[in-house]
């Protein structure tokens, strides 16, 4: 697994953030998700259907992060299940990929209810139940997974299986069943709603739509209530995946960073850059330090520090 995932599922596993996230998706903003009702769960799924053979072909699958939502003052009236695909680039078998996770996790809370059932020793009130491992009215946990677009790339791949499916006869349409993603993708988002995020995914989306139009950019940061105080795991999230690097000064802070203070600095550093792209260039047309310095007005010691590092 390389940093940049890492990062990510680090991220969306703080239950803040993941709450924030769904309730974007399921409630249009509104705060129905509490990060205390969060339960982590493994992410790796596993099931062993039954081929021609009759022997268990066993499947292994990760999610990024996926948690249980429960109600109740006690926290224990678990009723849905939350997952999350976090994705840096578009994935085209991304329907197929997430039918996959959701169906892994249908057949293993039935397995788990068979496995309780057996070491209970109860099986059930006739064959029906017994063939079944679960018994008749037995319920099973919704499944809703999300998949998170970080990438300053729109998605530009299938959001359901039918546009995957080539089908000859149209006849068939009605038989063939279909399947939708859940995808959450910045660039498809209205503006307003990225400022509806009450934690900093709001700043990590908007970095990844405007990140490569600096006034839109500026623009979008300053004017976001999160801007001075993005936590470093979202500011981790946008340097791997965005190429961005925020001066360390701005950093310097162990719990957030002043986001406005760091585009600042980064606009200094790159206004420095700048200029030091001229003096150099200077440099190699035959103008003497001396000569450059007052040509740009900048001290002729200065020049020359700039012209040994460039030598160097």
């Amino acid at each position: 697994m390389g940093r940049k995932d890492i990062y990510a599922k680090q991220y969306i596993g703080n239950s803040a953030v993941f709450a924030d996230l769904f309730n974007m998706l399921l409630y249009q903003g509104r705060p129905e998700i509490r990060p205390e009702q969060l339960s982590p769960l493994d992410p790796v799924e596993l099931a062993a259907p039954y081929g021609k053979t009759g022997k268990g072909l066993a499947l292994e699958r990760i999610r990024d992060q996926i948690k249980v939502l429960s109600s109740g003052e006690d926290g224990k009236a678990a009723y849905l299940l939350l997952g999350i695909d976090a994705q840096a680039k578009t994935h085209y078998a991304m329907p197929v990929r997430n039918m996959l996770y959701d169906s892994l996790s249908y057949t293993k809370q039935v397995e788990d209810l068979g496995r309780l059932h057996r070491q209970e020793h109860d099986y059930g009130d006739g064959p029906e139940e017994f063939l079944s491992g679960i018994h008749r009215g037995e319920r099973i946990l919704p499944v809703i997974t999300a998949v998170l677009n970080l990438s300053q790339e729109a998605w530009d791949g299938p959001v359901r299986l039918r546009e995957m499916l080539e089908i000859r006869d149209r006849r068939l349409e009605p038989w063939i069943q279909d399947y939708k993603i859940h995808l959450i993708d910045p660039h498809r988002m209205k503006e307003e709603e990225l400022d509806l995020f009450q934690t900093d995914l709001g700043m990590v989306f908007k970095w990844f739509r405007y990140g490569k139009d600096r006034e839109k950019l500026e623009e979008a940061v300053r004017r976001d209530r999160h801007a001075h105080a993005v936590s470093r795991e979202a500011i981790r999230v946008i340097e791997s995946h965005t190429n961005s690097r925020f001066p360390e000064e701005a950093k310097k802070e162990k719990e957030a960073v002043d986001m406005c203070l760091a585009l600042d600095m980064m606009m200094e550093e790159a206004k420095a850059e700048g200029v030091s792209r001229l003096i150099w260039v200077m440099h190699q047309n035959g103008m003497t330090a001396a000569e450059i310095s007052r040509v740009t007005e900048k001290d002729k010691g200065e020049v020359e520090k700039i012209l040994k590092r460039k030598k160097m």
